[in-house]
């Protein structure tokens, strides 16, 4: 998002198409910085129509942010004047102009491509860039609530925190402050988020606990509409962390095999917990014989974060 702003406001009257996959499609839908929307699918078929596409627009400049083999091939044979990205031997060959990815693909080593070009950046994050129009009265949400995003993708099962936390962790929430949980996610993560809550149900006697799980019936602009609305946001390093911080409430990342420097929520009202004292961390491994980084998370250590930000939120 930020990307694209630097874009606009430098070139307000050109034409600027984004290709993104199309569950995110929405988050850029009205959007004052993109003047097309094209999906990125799944199908080879279709993704030999995008290369056509993108070949008959004879684009003059053409970004490549991913590093994958696909992409760089798609924008090596793009017909783009000038061709933009990051090395990725051999798959960068047909790039014009090439950057190094330092630590992560991020927001940071995606400003080394607009300054090659000395494109000068007036927003250096993407708080407030993402749009919370959306209509969510329908959905009956509690008066007084925290959203809470347990779940990572079947790939990314490192980042995840032990269910029994997060369910003790919304049980403190509930008896200190008083919000209840509003659980989020992907349709994947729907039993997680279920078995979460059973969990913290059977901690809690309390019939005014009733903690509700959207998981999987929201869309991304749904949900940031929806976090406006929550005092708090907990959850471990996703694209939905992302979506609270780029909203601006209060924002707790728990992180352990990703590097919050490089990929950190970039607002203000944010806290990151983490083990700073393991060799292994941050390691970007999909798959850990112990991940401890993130099961030796204490829920002390991540109530402290939430108390901090509930406290001076309240005040």
């Amino acid at each position: 998002m930020p990307f694209l702003k630097a874009l606009r406001t430098n070139f307000p009257d050109a034409v600027i198409h984004s290709v993104v996959k199309p569950y995110l499609m929405e988050l850029l839908e009205g959007s004052p910085y993109v003047d097309k929307i094209i999906p990125r699918p799944d199908a080879i078929s279709d993704k030999k129509g995008l290369l056509a596409a993108l070949r008959n627009e004879r684009y003059d400049l053409l970004f490549c942010l991913p590093r994958s083999e696909e992409s760089l091939i798609m924008t090596t044979f793009s017909n783009a004047d000038v061709k933009l990205g990051f090395s990725h031997f051999p798959w960068d060959f047909g790039l014009d102009i090439k950057e190094t990815v330092e630590g992560h693909n991020c927001w940071r080593n995606n400003a080394k491509l607009l300054k090659r070009l000395n494109i000068p950046i007036f927003q250096d994050n993407y708080v407030g860039l993402i749009p919370t129009d959306a209509d969510i009265h329908e959905l009956e949400l509690p008066q007084r609530f925290v959203v809470i995003s347990p779940g990572a993708s079947g790939r990314r099962q490192t980042k995840t925190w032990l269910e029994k936390n997060f369910a003790r962790l919304m049980g403190r929430i509930w008896e200190l402050h008083g919000f209840t949980p509003v659980l989020v996610g992907s349709a994947e993560n729907g039993e997680a988020n279920a078995r979460i809550i059973q969990l913290a149900l059977k901690q809690k006697s309390d019939d005014t606990f009733l903690p509700l799980d959207l998981s999987g019936k929201i869309g991304l602009r749904a949900l940031c509409a929806l976090l406006t609305k929550a005092a708090l946001f907990v959850g471990i390093d996703s694209g939905v962390m992302h979506l609270a911080s780029a909203v601006d409430i209060p924002v707790v990342g728990l992180f352990g095999p990703t590097d919050p420097y490089y990929v950190g929520p970039q607002n203000h009202q944010s806290r990151v917990v983490r083990r700073n004292d393991l060799d292994c961390a941050p390691c970007y491994l999909k798959k850990c014989s112990h991940a401890n980084c993130m099961q030796q998370l204490s829920v002390e250590q991540v109530m402290n974060a939430c108390d901090e930000l509930l406290d001076s939120h309240a005040a």
